[in-house]
């Protein structure tokens, strides 16, 4: 009868050690389904409407800031009558003068004869690259012509956005400025014998 009582011994040992197993596949199933509730939770989390919004917060390029306003600088250009077209031959000479100031956004000018000229009448900027005849685009001097021989400050003041003519009609004091710098404008001085170009220079910074 020993036999037997060993053998219902094992018999138990055996139970045990399976419901033991038994007990766990159920905690790594319920395991497994937990884990899976919270991986379905983050899913409907980060796919909502307000997921995306949130996201789409986070991952927005910042604006572009970039500072476009003018700086300060002066441009100047030398007239002669060899920069004029056709060359003109005269001992005249004038000079340009253009400054930009930043802090007044003011566009000053001078401009004035350095070696003397006869009747100038008129002072154009115009667009156009050495050895063009350009399109006016700015009036400096328009009259009355200063009759005999002159020489000093033909004319000075401000450069104002409203009085652009011809291609920069409408447009601002930094495309005019965005002109210069690109080497596409010039001024001349005209007399009662050359209207257009009596003396001419390119504008330069």
């Amino acid at each position: 009868m020993q036999p037997d009582r060993q053998d219902g011994l094992t018999d138990r040992e055996r139970a045990r050690q399976r419901r033991a197993e038994q007990i766990q596949r159920r905690r790594l199933a319920l395991g497994i389904s937990v884990l899976a509730l919270l991986v379905l939770i983050l899913i409907l989390v980060i796919s909502c409407p307000g997921g995306d919004e949130t996201a789409s917060t986070t991952t927005t390029e910042p604006e572009d800031t970039t500072d476009e306003t003018l700086l300060s600088a002066t441009f100047t250009a030398r007239l002669t009558g060899d920069e004029a077209v056709p060359k003109v031959q005269t001992i005249a000479t004038g000079l340009l003068t253009l400054v930009y100031d930043a802090d007044t956004e003011e566009f000053s000018y001078v401009i004035e004869v350095t070696e003397g000229i006869t009747n100038p009448s008129v002072a154009t900027i115009y667009e156009g690259t050495p050895g063009t005849s350009g399109t006016a685009v700015y009036m400096l001097f328009a009259g009355p012509t200063k009759d005999g021989m002159f020489q000093g400050v033909l004319a000075e003041g401000l450069v104002f956005g409203d009085d652009l003519i011809g291609p920069l009609r409408g447009g601002t004091i930094g495309d005019l400025i965005a002109l210069i710098k690109d080497g596409n404008a010039y001024v001349s001085i005209g007399n009662t014998s050359h209207p257009v170009d009596a003396i001419r220079g390119q504008i330069t910074y």
